[in-house]
């Protein structure tokens, strides 16, 4: 009987591992939406609202999707912190405070950085394109992401299951 709730749990536990590896998978291409619609809110207060990028970020970092608001709230933090700091210095701290946390990948993360280095060095209309030229990046990304989400969450989950019962069978 023991041996038996041994098995079950290794099995489980295998199981778990699994569905833990497919979730990152499955986070990406929303979280890619998520990062997507900030950036259009970004847009919006650089190219209508006229706001100065502390302001724009602040602002986003409110309105955005929680997934990556953190992304906006740190930039936004390092602005206010660092008074002659550069928008490209701003995303990439926030880059790296909050991308533990994220399910992005490093093209998805370059994207942010390359951005960085026209917001707040160029005019309205420059800053714009940039962040036209990031969503376009971010969304062949995210079909991307869509495309490795379907094939891989379930693999792994079968995978971690299969896994499971393969060493419980194996310490049998």
């Amino acid at each position: 009987m023991l041996k038996l709730l041994g098995a079950g749990m290794v099995v489980l536990a295998g199981g778990l591992a699994g569905m833990q590896a497919g979730r990152s998978y499955a986070r990406r291409p929303v979280e890619i939406r998520a990062l997507m619609g900030a950036l259009l809110l970004l847009q919006t207060e650089i190219g209508y609202a006229l706001a100065p990028l502390g302001e724009a970020l602040e602002r986003v970092a409110a309105r955005a999707d929680p997934a990556v608001a953190l992304l906006f709230e740190r930039a936004a933090a390092f602005l206010r912190e660092n008074p002659g700091a550069t928008g490209a210095e701003a995303l990439a701290a926030a880059v790296a405070a909050a991308s533990p946390k994220l399910s992005l990948r490093e093209e998805d993360l370059a994207a942010l950085r390359d951005l960085g280095a026209a917001l707040g060095n160029s005019d309205r209309e420059d800053q714009v394109r940039h962040l036209t030229l990031a969503l376009e990046r971010l969304r062949v990304a995210g079909t991307a992401a869509e495309a490795d989400a379907r094939r891989y969450v379930r693999l792994w989950n079968t995978l971690g299951f299969c896994g499971g019962l393969g060493l419980a069978i194996l310490l049998s």
